[in-house]
């Protein structure tokens, strides 16, 4: 039987830390993300818990982030690192999420984007739970060009995920119903940041 992208992930899990490269400053990203004090943030395939920490500092006490993954193992590391009783960790596909419409001040999917094998769906998924205004932002630290590059040199199921260039991006925003804020592609930045009117 074909491995499957949460047997992948959780296979790795334990030792994902390890195989990432040298951590940028998730702080300033999110400082232009313009996170804020109180709010309720969804952090979409958010694996070990890179990015949850810092979202669990910019939204404090009184806000909420839920780290949600489709492996649990990844969940189970995250938790070791979370340490905010402000974030919680939420088992789930992105394709079905459990929380209601306007739901979420903000969306940051971190580097799990080309994962997702119903891209259209996913982006459907998290605007239906964001609140009007609310916004989403689709982060790498990579190209598109370079991330797909590199995900092809990979074993299976991975080795065809595939991260749209950012004027797809901007095409699926559009049919979701996002407003696209800020588009921007290099070599070490993919920032496709949309808001829902």
């Amino acid at each position: 039987m074909a491995e499957t992208h949460r047997d992948y992930f959780n296979r790795l899990a334990m030792d994902w830390e390890a195989r990432m490269p040298g951590r940028p400053d998730f702080r300033d990203y999110l400082k232009e993300f313009n996170v804020g004090k109180g709010e309720r943030i969804l952090d979409i395939g958010a694996g070990t818990g890179r990015m949850t920490r810092f979202l669990g500092e910019f939204s404090g006490r009184d806000g909420c982030v839920v780290a949600q993954d489709i492996a649990e193992r990844m969940l189970s590391e995250s938790r070791k690192i979370s340490g905010n009783g402000s974030i919680h960790h939420c088992c789930e596909d992105v394709m079905n999420l459990a929380y209601r419409e306007r739901s979420f001040d903000k969306i940051l999917c971190f580097c799990a984007f080309p994962h997702f094998q119903d891209k259209p769906r996913a982006l459907s998924e998290m605007a239906r739970v964001l609140k009007p205004g609310g916004r989403l932002l689709i982060l790498h630290t990579d190209s598109s060009e370079r991330l797909n590059a590199f995900h092809a040199t990979l074993a299976a199921p991975v080795n065809r995920d595939r991260l749209p260039g950012i004027v797809r991006i901007r095409e699926l925003f559009g049919r979701t119903g996002l407003v696209p804020v800020r588009m921007e592609e290099s070599d070490s930045l993919y920032w496709a940041e949309g808001e829902k009117p």
